[in-house]
């Protein structure tokens, strides 16, 4: 590039675009590089060694300039200025005497007595994790988004949400997040300009409350309006004061230079990290093989909020269950996943042909010299009751039956073959294919054995994630006998794929008795939501 053309872009930087203004930004730190000694090649240490750690990931992910004013009650709190190219922060607070700073693995800068010092409390994953839930809880956003991109940081060896998640949500939200009915979607003008509005649907205390995009679809405003009839969980929100907040965010130009700081260890940071240590085995080490479909939040809009309200609405406890289960059946069968540890898991399906639920024992392969969990299914009382036992200890807890929220599927949707019959474990079997764009699913079932499992198809956690949603005219072909075998094949992703076919068949009588169990009861009825009381 000639000079006079460099020149002429210099001065017509103040009238330029913001996109332009972010590529003039870049050139002038060329420049800068070119023409200045670094500083960090003659003093010790640099004052942006985070940048130097995962930076094609946190490129990839924090694509932009943005300034986020903090809003409380009509006054803004505090501003915070993100730089796209040193992926750092600059906090302006009028409280404080100076500016502070964070940077992209989580070190707070704190300016006091004439220096400044950094520590990294947040960086240990715990607190990537726990104040963005806070504020999502707060301003009432949609957590599957957040937790799903949380997970893809952490897979890539990233530390998440190194800025609390204030940042981040400008880089997470898309309008998309917010079209479902739990939002009224209205177009806006505002200055000649096209806007996005989502309001709050099915949220009472919230009344008022919105979203906002631009006609980029870039997250603009998001608006809370809290009343005391708010509802939180327990522990998390915000301060708990009703009033308006507000988080702006507005793209433009903005050059954050991170000051030389000593590094010092927060309180109980020690702590923390030996603790998240053991946790997190192998610390913030990068996954292997990322398939971005695993991070496509398309089919779990509400999936959280359903749960909430699953757990808010369930009044169960286990002084509710009967005395004892009793079965008399036991099919066993085996599971095979196609995951990357290839898991094995015996099943074995606890029946009563009277009564209106049915058990599951599990047994891992890996973890069976720990103890065995049965995951009981109780119709009458919509409630999963797990009964764990192991090293001598017996526990009992009480959920609701979550809610997939996934409407029935189509029939139309299905090619529906037929198989050829075959004989598993004594029993003659006819089976039927059903494939998709997505699945191919054989299930073969028999009605020779003179028993049903209507709860076949609940697999609890091992369930697979993108299970196909089943048409319940299908379902009724095998309502009369019992399934022996069903093979799951998941196109798109191999590692999906779910084979369980039955081992045996037994005339057995056995009981779980509830006054074996100590009972765990925290997750029943809605002690976990609180009003707004302020």
């Amino acid at each position: 590039m000639k000079i006079k053309h460099l020149v002429f872009l210099i001065v017509c930087f103040s009238v330029f675009s913001n996109s332009e203004a972010q590529l003039l930004k870049k050139l002038k730190k060329k420049i800068n590089q070119v023409t200045e000694i670094d500083k960090s090649e003659t003093t010790k240490g640099s004052n942006n060694s985070a940048l130097e750690k995962n930076t094609k990931e946190k490129k990839a992910f924090y694509t932009s300039d943005v300034v986020v004013q903090l809003v409380e009650n009509g006054k803004t709190n505090q501003t915070q200025y993100f730089d796209a190219d040193a992926i750092a922060v600059k906090l302006e607070d009028k409280k404080q005497p100076k500016p502070g700073f964070m940077d992209s693995e989580g070190f707070m800068y704190v300016y006091k007595d004439g220096a400044y010092t950094k520590s990294a409390i947040v960086s240990v994953q715990s607190q990537g994790l726990m104040a963005p839930t806070m504020m999502i809880e707060a301003y009432k956003l949609p957590p599957e988004p957040f937790m799903t991109q949380y997970q893809k940081q952490t897979d890539i060896g990233m530390t998440a949400n190194p800025f609390n998640g204030i940042i981040e949500f400008a880089f997470i939200y898309k309008p998309d997040d917010f079209r479902y009915d739990d939002f009224n979607e209205i177009p806006q003008k505002i200055k000649g300009r096209t806007y996005t509005k989502f309001e709050f649907l099915n949220a009472p205390g919230y009344e008022g409350s919105y979203v906002l995009f631009d006609d980029q679809d870039r997250l603009v405003e998001i608006f809370t309006k809290m009343s005391e009839n708010a509802e939180m969980m327990t522990g998390f929100g915000s301060n708990g004061t009703k009033g308006e907040s507000s988080l702006k965010y507005d793209y433009k130009s903005v050059e954050v230079n991170l000051p030389y700081a000593r590094e010092v260890k927060a309180a109980g940071q020690g702590l923390m990290e030996g603790v998240m240590e053991n946790i997190v085995k192998g610390g913030k080490q990068p996954k292997e093989n990322i398939d971005e479909d695993d991070y496509d939040t398309s089919e779990q809009k509400g999936m959280t909020k359903r749960m909430r309200n699953t757990l808010k609405n369930h009044k169960v406890t286990s002084a509710d269950l009967p005395d004892r289960y009793e079965f008399d059946w036991e099919l066993e069968t085996e599971m095979q996943l196609n995951n990357k540890r290839k898991e094995v898991i015996q099943m074995v399906f606890l029946i009563n042909k009277s009564a209106n639920y049915q058990g599951t024992r599990m047994i891992m392969e890996d973890t069976k010299d720990m103890g065995t969990s049965t995951m009981l299914f109780d119709m009458d009382l919509k409630s999963m009751v797990m009964f764990m036992e192991g090293q001598g200890q017996k526990f009992m807890q009480v959920h609701p039956i979550p809610d997939s929220g996934k409407s029935e599927g189509n029939l139309n949707q299905y090619n529906i073959t037929k198989l050829p019959s075959k004989t598993i474990i004594g029993f003659k079997s006819e089976g039927l294919q059903l494939e998709d764009d997505r699945y191919i699913m054989k299930v073969y079932h028999t009605s020779e054995a003179g028993l049903t499992l209507a709860n076949f198809m609940n697999f609890g956690s091992q369930k697979p994630s993108d299970f196909p949603n089943m048409d319940s005219r299908v379902m009724q072909q095998f309502s009369s006998g019992l399934i022996l075998e069903m093979d799951i094949v998941d196109k798109k992703k191999a590692k999906n794929n779910v084979n369980i076919i039955a081992k045996s068949l037994k005339n057995k009588k056995t009981s779980i008795e509830k006054a074996d169990y100590q009972a765990m009861d925290f997750f029943s009825g809605g002690q976990m939501l609180k009003k707004n009381k302020n």
